[in-house]
């Protein structure tokens, strides 16, 4: 029974120490970000981008999802396995294919 069907004694509950934290946790998992869904014609699109830019040697910007914000990388890439190789001016990044939202070719300037 919520308050607002009469209860007023369901706003005044205590919350123990313990539980306070845990219910913490659980709003903290509540707000973190969902992988998208991506279509079939969008992971078509992906990898025939991918292609391209290994067939052509081009780099490409690959946006990564994390739970807490999306990471843009841009560089050459190359495919093993499920995972993609960013060769970026930092170094390497290793990334799993699963967690790949977008590739787009990069534009020379």
């Amino acid at each position: 029974m919520n308050i607002q069907d009469g209860n007023i004694f369901e706003a005044m509950r205590l919350v123990l120490p313990e539980h306070r934290a845990l219910m913490a946790q659980i709003r903290r998992e509540r707000a973190r970000r969902k992988r998208p869904v991506l279509t079939e014609e969008r992971l078509e699109e992906m990898q025939y981008t991918l292609s391209e830019a290994i067939h052509e040697g081009r780099a490409v910007r690959v946006t990564v999802f994390t739970p807490e914000r999306d990471v843009v990388l841009v560089g050459h890439v190359s495919v093993r396995g499920r995972e993609l190789r960013v060769r970026t001016v930092n170094g390497v990044r290793v990334v799993d294919v699963r967690d790949v939202v977008g590739v787009e070719i990069e534009r020379s300037q």
